[in-house]
């Protein structure tokens, strides 16, 4: 396997607040009033709770001083084929109160993102809600995939490029829904771990 054919080892962030039973969402880029857990890639050098602890302090604005976890001590690890390479996503529980996160008024991404703090059934609501409306093309890579004419098909009327668009749509919003998929299964073990109730 050569490393462009690597999966992509991404680091999720389940922010707990011991002091009201909460967890922290942020708005996503894409969709600016629907909410998600904080994650993202971890780079060379770094553990994956080093991601998780720095991921949540660009996105959520918690202390990027949180106690590192432990590769041992991560939630679980989940596998998201893709025709492509893949990811592989860490996901690591962060404890840290509600009013200590309140008091950091600026992070990196405090001008692009929203955070709030949820119980666990809204959670699972905002991560349903999410998945629910379909990608655009902003979403994931920013980048819009070119769509290759040949050259014959200029000249046929009943062809305008539709069936390549609507592929490359469907092909989006089923790995929004793999992504989906995998954040309620971190959440429900959250649950289960933490005695929460849905």
């Amino acid at each position: 396997m050569t490393k462009s054919d690597e999966p992509r080892h991404v680091a999720v962030s389940l922010v707990f607040s011991p002091q009201t039973r909460k967890l922290l969402m942020v708005t996503s880029r894409a969709h600016p009033n629907l909410w998600i857990f904080p994650k993202g890639g971890i780079e060379p050098g770094e553990t994956s709770g080093q991601a998780a602890v720095r991921e949540s302090w660009e996105e959520a604005g918690t202390p990027p001083s949180l106690p590192i976890p432990e590769d041992s001590e991560r939630l679980m690890m989940l596998a998201l084929p893709s025709k492509k390479k893949g990811s592989v996503w860490h996901v690591h529980i962060l404890e840290v109160n509600e009013d200590v996160v309140e008091c950091i008024e600026e992070w990196p991404e405090s001008h692009e993102r929203k955070r709030k703090w949820f119980t666990t059934d809204e959670c699972l609501k905002n991560i349903q809600e999410w998945s629910s409306i379909p990608s655009n093309d902003s979403e994931d890579n920013h980048l819009e995939t070119p769509i290759n004419i040949k050259p014959d098909q200029h000249e046929d009327p009943k062809y305008h490029g539709e069936d390549d668009k609507d592929k490359e749509k469907k092909k989006k919003q089923q790995k929004k829904e793999k992504k989906a998929g995998a954040m309620e299964l971190a959440l429900k073990q959250f649950i289960q771990l933490k005695g929460e109730n849905l």
